[in-house]
């Protein structure tokens, strides 16, 4: 091999090796950003200090495209701030994925502000065995004594062995 010939073997190697370590593809199990933003409607049934949340809606989100959003339970403890909550997020081909969401709200003259933290917990179709987990954070406004509307926003990642 001449130097010319020994160089241009040494670019391709290099070459070859920067698309493996960067470029690798996503293999099933692999994280990948997961965003998503919804609106939903909401009632609040409160038993001091306790506020039992129903809430349906819609969404987009990478993954899911145009999604149903459906909250399983909610419970906002009103003393502290603190809340707990179970979400469906559905797809147009029914596939979902379920996340707990463990958050803060803090109260603004017309409502809340709200953040916090969600993990996959369950999911169906391409989404069975996905795991994940990232951060939340809305607004929450109140458009009469027991209802209202809330803006909600969730960055992170998922994974599923069925691959996305």
């Amino acid at each position: 091999m001449n130097l010319k010939q020994l160089t241009l073997k040494s670019i391709q190697c290099a070459a070859l090796l920067v698309l493996f370590l960067v470029a690798r593809p996503t293999h099933a199990g692999d994280s990948v950003p997961f965003h998503a933003t919804y609106e939903t409607e909401f009632s609040v049934d409160v038993t001091p200090p306790l506020a039992a949340v129903s809430a349906t809606g819609t969404g987009l989100a990478t993954h899911l495209g145009r999604m149903d959003v459906e909250s399983i339970s909610e419970i906002v403890n009103l003393a502290t701030g603190e809340g707990i909550a179970t979400y469906r997020y559905t797809a147009a081909n029914g596939d979902a994925i379920e996340v707990e969401i463990d958050f803060n709200v803090t109260p603004t003259p017309t409502g809340f502000v709200s953040s916090g933290t969600w993990q996959v917990t369950n999911g169906t179709g391409r989404f069975h065995g996905a795991s994940g987990s990232g951060l939340i954070a809305g607004r929450i406004e109140f458009t009469g004594a027991d209802v209202g509307v809330a803006r909600l926003v969730l960055d992170g990642v998922i994974s599923s062995p069925s691959g996305l």
